[in-house]
């Protein structure tokens, strides 16, 4: 019938019928074990497609780049040209379908199409199953190094309502929404699904049609309709699982993590807890920050799966639950087994343990790493500068928070604040302090003044601060002559120093910056006393001292020195020869 060009729709086996539905509902494990046994027990080529098609379907579901594309991939093919050996004269052509799906996975688009032209010149484009299956490989890859082309599955699918005799399918309307999807166009491929929801005659195609739907929505930042849409395919199945992952996605998305956790249980509790299932719930629950979850899971799977990213994911998320030893031995053991793939975030979690370990070398060495890996995330220079700090490496801490300022500046996303320049100068004047040198004043200088004119504008450009944040920041900018004061009080020119302390004055708060005015008053007096020798200036600021502080010991001692002790008057020498009086003395 097949050489005679006649319309046919394979009839699927039972088990067959399950394992497929049981793969739309993600519970993997089954649609496997389904799948293995009918291709074990009937090695037919029809059952070949099936096992192959589903290893397929994984692989096309596996996140960019993941090692497991490839081994899906492999199995898929096996499977495949297992079919087409067991079929010598040809009379089963999905299996030639599936080659190209393997071909389409690879990125091999031409060679992919060869097959399919190859397998629809055999069935003369009148098999339903092969245009379908056909439209359905031209949409399952969309990753980069695949390949897809949507434009010829909406073609096979319109192909198939042209035949005389043919099924109005919800699959097929599925097929031709994807493809529009991948195209881009929201508008038809809502139309596909709505289609195929009025064709659907089972709960779980309801269900799928839905999330399907959700799934443009999404897309499209609608995300009214998008909850709309899920909420209907729970409605038509609540055991369908996929719906709650997209769910858990849109939550996550939103930054609502509990949702998004809620979403990620009900898909495990109705998909299916098999090693490749819980693989999957493993990394999403990383991301939406259930790290206890992630330990917990892959304690069931450890030695069941072979993926390089579990010990990774492990380590990491020991770190964010504190178990920082746990975690840096995790994180060793990784980077010394894989020490070509390392990621930033290997040497950042490294780096953060260690820190919380007190192992300040390792630490910084860590952060160092991560930073030249380029990371683009974390602003490992700001946790070294930290360290330096800690440390008294004043020199090194003024270094680390140059580079976090210079990693900001070349982020899209991230600008130094006046808070980066506050540390900086921070770390300056510590360094000044410390090592009295001198050279690099002129720097910490120009740090205190980019700090003092970004709170400024921080003040007067940001619309959100309370009343209290912009009288805090002010003070900030209030500070830079403070600042730029101390930085110079270490040159023996003390008339350098001197402006920056007379400004400070001038903006400072005598309620809430008394010590601070004393100390520039303090400097301002001395400088009298000692340069200018105008004591009577010098005691005027003497005086704004004790106004500011009453109990000041050096400005009262100053200003109100005690009187000169009296010498006692010298007992007369008793004359040469007298007798010494015995008498006691006079009080």
């Amino acid at each position: 019938m097949l050489a005679l060009g006649v319309t046919s729709s394979f009839a699927q086996s039972p088990e067959v019928a399950g394992a497929l539905k049981a793969l739309e509902g993600d519970r993997l494990g089954s649609a496997r074990e389904a799948l293995e046994k009918a291709a074990t027990s009937s090695p037919s080529a029809e059952n070949q497609f099936y096992l192959g098609y589903y290893y397929l379907r994984l692989a096309s579901a596996e996140e960019e780049g993941s090692p497991k594309i490839a081994e899906y991939l492999d199995k898929a093919k096996a499977a495949f040209d297992k079919g087409v050996a067991d079929d010598p004269k040809g009379k089963f052509a999905l299996n030639k379908v599936g080659q190209a799906g393997v071909l389409l996975g690879q990125g091999k688009l031409p060679e992919a199409t060869a097959l399919i032209d190859q397998a629809l010149a055999e069935t003369k484009s009148r098999d339903e199953d092969v245009l379908w299956r056909a439209a359905e490989m031209y949409t399952l890859f969309t990753k980069k190094g695949q390949a897809n082309d949507p434009g010829k599955a909406i073609t096979y699918i319109d192909q198939i309502a042209a035949l005389k005799k043919h099924k109005d399918r919800p699959e097929y309307q599925l097929v031709k929404g994807d493809a529009f999807l991948i195209k881009n166009e929201g508008g038809p491929a809502i139309s596909a699904f709505e289609e195929a929801l009025r064709l659907q005659t089972d709960p779980q195609m309801a269900a799928l049609a839905n999330t399907r739907m959700g799934r443009v929505w999404k897309r499209g930042k609608n995300y009214a309709n998008t909850q709309t849409s899920f909420n209907d395919a729970i409605k038509a199945d609540e055991k369908f699982a996929p719906v709650y992952w997209e769910f858990a996605e849109l939550w996550l998305f939103a930054g609502n993590y509990k949702n998004a956790a809620e979403n990620l249980d009900k898909y495990i509790q109705y998909s299916e807890e098999s090693p490749d299932v819980t693989l999957r719930y493993v990394k999403f629950a990383f991301l939406a920050q259930q790290y206890q979850k992630v330990v917990d899971a892959l304690t069931k799977i450890e030695g069941k799966v072979n993926d390089p990213d579990l010990p990774r994911i492990k380590g990491w998320s020991l770190t964010e639950l504190g178990q920082y030893q746990d975690g840096a031995n995790n994180l060793e053991t990784l980077l010394k087994s894989n020490p070509k793939k390392v990621y930033p975030d290997d040497h950042r979690y490294l780096g953060i343990d260690y820190r919380e370990l007190k192992q300040d070398s390792l630490a910084v060495l860590n952060f160092e790493k991560a930073a030249a890996l380029g990371d683009t995330v974390f602003n490992n220079y700001e946790e070294i500068a930290k360290i330096r700090q800690a440390q008294k490496r004043y020199g090194d801490a003024v270094k680390a928070y140059e580079q976090s300022i210079a990693w900001k500046e070349s982020r899209p996303d991230r600008k130094p604040t006046y808070a980066d320049y506050y540390r900086e100068g921070i770390a300056y004047y510590y360094y000044i302090s410390t090592s009295k040198d001198s050279t690099v004043i002129p720097q910490a200088v120009a740090t205190f003044d980019k700090m003092g004119r970004l709170a400024d504008s921080t003040v007067k450009s940001n619309t959100q601060l309370t009343e209290d944040q912009k009288e805090a920041i002010q003070a900030i900018a209030n500070s830079t002559p403070l600042w730029q004061a101390r930085a110079n009080v270490i040159l023996s020119d003390r008339s350098i120093a001197l402006p920056y302390y007379e400004k400070y004055l001038t903006q400072a708060d005598s309620v809430k910056n008394k010590r601070e005015m004393v100390e520039a008053n303090r400097y301002i007096a001395l400088y009298h006393f000692l340069v200018t020798k105008d004591n009577d200036k010098g005691k005027e600021y003497m005086r704004k001292i004790l106004e500011l502080d009453p109990e000041n010991a050096e400005a009262n001692r100053i200003l109100n020195p005690p009187a000169p002790a009296t010498k006692p008057k010298a007992t007369a020498k008793p004359k040469a020869g007298a007798k010494a009086s015995t008498a006691p003395a006079k009080n």
